[in-house]
């Protein structure tokens, strides 16, 4: 049998395997109309159980000789109301192979019911009666909070007048116990000085008119002359840039000094 083992839909292997959630419907010509073709759309139903929807159909090419469908429960049957020709066009259109001569058929209602159409109109008119519930419900709270902090502003108001004589008695007691001095307010605690800045090393050497020691070569093995020489000898160094790139080094720090105001302002004795 083709419903066991179950395989995948491919009708180009000869795999006719489908499942449907909905109903399944075959056409039938009506005899009625004889001078133009209709069709009369049947729902398949499972003999045992009567079961409508979660039916499968399988059909396997060179093997089976009609359709063979299983419903939820298990129980399975051959379906002769289901045309092989037109079963095998569904499961091609299904595949993705939309043929124009058969498209009658789809047309015509075979293959799953399509789902229900949406109501947008109520969807719409739910979603009013949603956002206009919502709207009243942040209204009310929003006049309740204000209702409520008036209520405690006032009532914060009311106390404090009430209880000012109280207040006013009660220093009384205090002051004539204290033997008639009043009490001294707090005062707002001061924040705590700043230390003194400590001057730099070079304040000192200008205040006491002590030269700064001289600097030393930044580069040992040349000495800042960018050329290693000795008795026959004179190549470039390669431990530094030379004096050059000394100097556009001193002028970037020096720019960058004064980009950030750090700019040295000369003494008055220079």
């Amino acid at each position: 049998m083709p419903i066991r083992p179950w395989r995948g839909l491919n009708p180009d292997g000869g795999d006719h395997y489908l499942s449907f959630e909905r109903r399944f419907r075959v056409v039938v010509e009506d005899p009625a109309h004889a001078w133009r073709q209709a069709w009369i759309q049947t729902v398949i139903v499972c003999p045992v159980c009567e079961a409508e929807t979660g039916l499968r159909l399988a059909f396997k090419t060179a093997v089976d000789l009609a359709v063979e469908a299983a419903c939820p429960v298990g129980h399975i049957w051959v379906e002769p109301r289901v045309a092989v020709s037109h079963w095998m066009a569904y499961c091609r259109f299904q595949a993705g192979q939309r043929e124009s001569d058969w498209l009658w058929l789809i047309q015509a209602g075979f293959g799953e019911e399509p789902p229900p159409p949406i109501d947008y109109v109520n969807d719409l008119r739910g979603a009013a009666v949603e956002v206009a519930k919502y709207g009243k419900r942040k209204a009310k709270a929003n006049l309740r909070r204000k209702f409520r902090k008036a209520k405690k502003q006032v009532g914060k108001r009311v106390r404090s007048e009430a209880m000012r004589p109280v207040a006013a008695a009660l220093r009384t007691a205090w002051v004539m116990q204290a033997g008639g001095v009043e009490p001294v307010k707090a005062s707002r605690r001061r924040p705590a000085p700043k230390p003194p800045k400590t001057p730099p090393i070079s304040a000192y050497r200008k205040a006491y008119g002590v030269q700064a020691p001289e600097k030393g070569p930044k580069c040992l093995v040349c000495e800042d002359s960018g050329q290693i020489t000795a008795p026959g000898i004179s190549i470039p160094c390669t431990e530094c840039g030379g004096p050059a790139a000394a100097a556009l080094a001193d002028a970037e720090r020096r720019a960058e000094r004064a980009r950030q105001g750090k700019v040295r302002r000369p003494a008055a004795s220079e």
